[in-house]
């Protein structure tokens, strides 16, 4: 499913029941608190998009994840950024490789904003 769910009126109001029952009886794990997560989304009336994908993925599919375009990511293979595997023509890359290349990405833009922060707050202070 990769249809973005857009709630209605209804929809909404739905998934702040469903959260508060939710919240009453907590569930433990990651499987409650991705749930916990949707709901809050839903229940405050955003749209929400469900991706199923496999363990392997195509370069298109994990070009759409990082949010770069297909021949930026077949060159970032060809340097050997990802480990891949080909299946005829076609590469293949493990989703959990793509995830984690992802979350150092997150992490190094997550320190470049919180360097600029200090910048400023250090100027702000002089």
């Amino acid at each position: 499913m990769s249809v973005p769910f857009i709630p209605t009126p209804a929809d909404t109001q739905a998934a702040q029941l469903q959260l508060q029952q939710l919240q009453r009886t907590p569930a433990t794990g990651r499987l409650a608190g991705l749930l916990e997560d949707l709901l809050q989304q839903l229940a405050a009336g955003k749209a929400v998009q469900v991706l199923t994908l496999d363990r392997e993925i195509s370069t298109q599919q994990a070009a759409e994840l990082l949010n770069v375009s297909r021949p930026y990511l077949v060159k970032l293979i060809e340097e050997g950024q990802f480990p891949h595997r080909k299946v005829g023509p076609r590469r293949r890359l493990y989703l959990e490789d793509v995830l984690a290349y992802k979350a150092g990405l997150d992490a190094q833009r997550q320190a470049a904003l919180q360097a600029l922060a200090d910048d400023l707050q250090d100027l702000e202070s002089d």
